[in-house]
């Protein structure tokens, strides 16, 4: 929730501050810029840190970048650096989520149960996705940043209380049993989980997938506090609403998965997913109203549903357990793709305006994808049940 919330009232912040489309963008694009700079190294660290000690460490990071934010805004407010430096600081907690706490999920379940676990962390993630927008919105018209940040600041600590109390992730890796495979440095670590990926279709496909994704897709949700400002006039409050319809939609996406996902089905709803979501987007584009836009973000957010659980699902299927830790640090790094993904939608939105760049994003995306399904058109066949799975 403190990330969506933040996310929403960082944008409407800096928007109305420069009228920038670019800078408003280059809040997210910052946030990434951990991912793509730390993500292969975030992957080996299980090898040789309790998971938990890890994850608390992040949290004290983002913990205590917010109380000093805080302090600043109280104290006359923040300057569009230090706006930047936490979502940055954010970043490199957001940067050990993927191979630290998504691999103790699939270290704490059956593989027959896997996807119903990661279906239960999407919903959560996409239930706050939809109240965190909301919230920041509100917050920010009624009490402004000094509001979010003290909000913030109280989510961290009750995060930072649960992690502390997890009974998960307490020994390394090397310390479990995993000795032999953690003697390897760092770079031998990083070129085996890269020379894996490329040797494995099913992995390499489904990483492309997440690559396009973050330079097409998802970097358009920036663009929302735009739309809300220049093209429909609405108050902030209105925008973080409007923004929310997407985490509405992928709360909505997580339960129909759950009830009605088939293992064998999986990889084509994640490409599926990725799919209709630059159609939706597409279709958000060319509305005219915050109501049909509201409506296309609803889909799109149904379709990211798709696509957030099948990411990490097809990943852990795939993959054997002693090597989960250094794929999902290759996922940072692919996520961290919307570095360029953020930077390109900013550029384009700041010359041909916030609806063009959307139609154009839309269009890149669907054409991206058809490429790697065709290269790879193992992306796109049936998965093999759990209990026939020869990887784990």
């Amino acid at each position: 929730m403190a990330r969506w919330l933040e996310l929403l009232a960082f944008g409407v912040y800096v928007y109305d501050q420069t009228k920038s489309p670019l800078l408003v963008t280059l809040v997210t694009l910052v946030k990434l810029a951990p991912l793509a700079l730390f993500g292969p190294v975030a992957g080996t660290l299980p090898a040789r840190f309790a998971a938990r000690t890890l994850y608390i460490a992040g949290i004290g990071i983002v913990l205590a970048t917010t109380a000093v934010g805080l302090l600043a805004c109280w104290h006359g407010g923040l300057l569009l650096w230090q706006v930047m430096l936490i979502s940055f600081l954010g970043g490199v907690f957001w940067v050990l989520d993927f191979p630290v706490r998504r691999k103790m999920i699939g270290d704490a379940v059956a593989a027959r149960v896997l996807s119903k676990a990661v279906g239960l962390d999407t919903l959560a993630n996409n239930g706050t996705r939809m109240l965190g927008p909301v919230m920041g919105g509100v917050l920010l018209q009624y009490t402004g940043l000094v509001g979010v940040l003290a909000i913030n600041l109280l989510l961290y600590v009750i995060c930072l209380l649960v992690a502390i109390n997890l009974k998960l992730g307490t020994v390394a890796d090397d310390e479990a049993g995993n000795k032999a495979d953690n003697k390897a440095g760092l770079i031998e670590n990083m070129r085996e989980g890269v020379t894996l990926v490329v040797r494995n279709p099913v992995l390499l496909a489904t990483l492309l997938v997440t690559v396009i994704y973050n330079l097409f897709g998802f970097p358009m949700l920036s663009l929302v506090p735009v739309l809300g400002r220049d093209e429909l006039d609405l108050s902030a409050s209105v925008i973080g609403v409007l923004a929310s319809m997407e985490g509405a939609g992928a709360l909505l996406g997580g339960i129909l998965f759950l009830i009605f996902g088939r293992v064998s089905l999986f990889r084509r709803i994640y490409v599926a997913g990725v799919a209709g979501g630059f159609v939706f987007w597409l279709f958000a584009a060319l509305s005219g109203s915050p109501y049909t836009i509201g409506l296309a973000l609803l889909l799109v957010g149904i379709c990211s549903a798709c696509f957030a659980v099948m990411q990490t699902t097809l990943l852990i299927l795939n993959c054997e357990h002693r090597f989960r830790s250094r794929v999902f640090g290759i996922l940072s790094l692919s996520i961290g793709a919307g570095f360029l993904g953020f930077s390109q939608i900013g550029l384009f939105a700041g010359w041909l305006g916030p609806r063009p760049a959307l139609f154009l994003s839309s269009i890149m995306g669907l054409v991206s994808l058809g490429a790697v399904c065709l290269r790879w058109p193992q992306i796109i066949a049936l998965q093999p049940d759990a209990s026939d799975n020869s990887v784990d």
